[in-house]
C-alpha cells in the first residue's frame, strides 16, 4: 500500500479501513463517474474501472463523450462504487469518492494499462491497441482518477449505518 488513510469522520483503525476499502473496490467492476461544467452542469457515467495499490482509479473512455470534454477542462470529480444490498435498506456497501482525474499520459498511461490488463486480461491484447493507448493515438484513451478523499460505509464489516470518511495521504 503506497497510501494511507487519515480518519476525518469514524473511530475504525486506518489500516483496516484501507483493506475494506480496497474489498469494495475489488469487488465491483463499475464505478459511477460524476463531472460538471459550468455551462451544462453536473453529468454521470458508468465505467468499468481498475484500481493500483496507491488508491488510484482507471478507466477507459472516447475523448469525445461528455466526461471526458468535462475532465479535459475541469479535473474534479466523483465516483461511487457500490454492492447492491441484499435486502432493501440492510447490508450496505461502498464508497464514495472525490479527486481529481483526466487522460492518463505518458508513464502514467503505462501505469494505467498495466492496472488494467491485471483486471481484464483481455483488454489492448492487441499490440496496435497497446500502442495507440500508450500514446494518445486512438479516439479512446485511459483516464486516471487519484482519489484524494472517500467516504464508506460497509455494514457487514464497520457496522450498521457507520460511515467512515478518510483523507488519502501519499508520499
Amino acid at each position: 500500500m503506497a497510501y494511507r488513510l487519515e480518519i476525518t469522520q469514524g473511530d475504525w483503525p486506518a489500516e483496516e479501513f484501507a483493506k475494506g476499502v480496497e474489498g469494495l473496490l475489488a469487488e465491483s467492476m463499475v464505478l459511477t463517474l460524476a463531472t460538471a461544467a459550468p455551462e451544462s452542469g453536473p453529468h454521470a457515467n458508468l465505467a468499468f474501472f481498475a484500481h493500483d495499490e496507491d488508491l488510484v482509479l482507471y478507466f477507459v473512455s472516447e475523448r469525445s463523450t461528455r466526461h471526458s470534454r468535462y475532465l479535459a477542462a475541469e479535473a474534479r470529480a466523483a465516483a461511487t462504487v457500490f454492492l447492491p444490498p441484499p435486502v432493501f435498506g440492510e447490508q450496505l456497501r461502498g464508497v464514495q469518492l472525490t479527486g481529481s482525474a483526466g487522460e492518463a499520459r505518458g508513464r502514467r498511461a503505462a501505469a494505467a494499462l498495466a492496472a488494467y490488463r491485471r483486471r481484464y486480461p483481455a483488454f489492448a491484447q492487441d499490440p496496435e491497441v497497446r500502442h495507440q493507448f500508450l500514446t494518445g493515438a486512438g479516439v479512446a484513451a485511459l483516464y486516471r482518477f487519484q482519489v484524494e478523499e472517500l467516504t464508506a460505509v460497509d455494514e457487514p464489516h464497520f457496522g450498521r449505518r457507520n460511515y467512515l470518511r478518510a483523507a488519502v495521504l501519499r508520499g
